[in-house]
């Protein structure tokens, strides 16, 4: 988007805000907005709420996708929702996607086939940061915890581990809808690809429980050595995350032919379980692609 500058007066210089943004964030005559200098560029911002969304749908057709559909409206950043069912089990279906991921969006009215759902507390923008990096430690407590209950045949103790997934699900859904209604930085899309894909990557790991745990699995030290080493690759990204630098990236990507090459070496043995192999390969490639929105992010 391009502006035109304006001279008025002998030395001020001015330039119009777009008005799709300006009406936004209700700007009127005599707000105050802040402008920050980054070397060539001005950044914009102000602290006025985004003016309230609203949505109407009728989901009768849904059943499947209804769950996922309910969390995509939350993840949206919609303030109020009026949503047309057909019957009792899409209700359910409703009542169950916000008691587990949506916070601070309850049913606030309730009819024969009409509910309204509205944001009744407004996510506190500031809590962004905490609320991820608390997001990224429950994830790394499910790959080491996980770990260390398949070594000692704990299966009672994985199938209780499955249940953290509810958190990451609910704090990246949370992370989401904040990037969706008020971005917090410039840099949000690829902060929110790497939300997203926390998410997955918890999936992942809960799948992955539920499967050692059901058929009460016991692993070779070879597939306990490349979940070990998953673990450090995940753990590695964290730490990137955070103190991002030249050095840090290059090991990530070395350690990442490491691993790929152990990976290789197990699917060609036919004494391993291959539902596990491919789990751990899962989790290992999610991790990696998740460097191009990592240096994106930072650069």
């Amino acid at each position: 988007m391009k502006r035109k500058i304006a001279q008025i007066g002998p030395s001020t210089l001015m330039i119009s805000l777009p008005s799709k943004w300006a009406k936004k964030f209700n700007l009127k005559k005599g707000h105050e907005i802040d402008i920050l200098e980054n070397n060539e560029k001005l950044i914009v911002s102000t602290q006025n709420e985004i003016l309230q969304k609203e949505l109407e749908i009728n989901v009768s057709s849904l059943d499947v996708m209804l769950y996922r559909l309910i969390g995509a409206i939350y993840k949206s950043g919609y303030d109020q929702v009026k949503i047309v069912f057909n019957n009792p089990k899409q209700l359910e279906t409703i009542y169950d996607v916000l008691r587990k991921t949506c916070l601070g969006f309850e049913i606030i009215e309730q009819f024969k086939n009409l509910i309204i759902i509205k944001e009744i507390s407004k996510p506190e923008y500031h809590e962004f940061e905490n609320v991820l990096r608390r997001n990224f430690l429950f994830l790394l407590s499910v790959a080491n915890d996980s770990l260390d209950s398949i070594k000692k045949q704990d299966f009672e103790e994985l199938k209780n581990i499955t249940l953290r997934d509810h958190n990451i699900n609910k704090y990246s859904d949370f992370c989401r809808r904040i990037l969706n209604k008020k971005p917090i930085s410039e840099k949000s899309s690829p902060l929110y690809h790497i939300v997203e894909q926390i998410e997955k990557i918890g999936d992942i790991y809960r799948d992955l429980c539920l499967y050692v745990s059901e058929n009460k699995l016991k692993i070779d030290r070879e597939i306990i050595e490349i979940y070990t080493e998953i673990n450090e690759f995940l753990t590695s990204f964290y730490e990137i995350f955070y103190k991002f630098n030249f050095s840090n990236i290059e090991e990530f990507g070395k350690k990442r032919n490491e691993i790929y090459n152990l990976i290789n070496k197990a699917f060609t043995s036919k004494n391993h379980d291959r539902h596990i192999l491919v789990y751990l390969n899962n989790v290992f490639n999610t991790v990696f692609d998740l460097n191009g929105a990592l240096m994106t992010y930072h650069l």
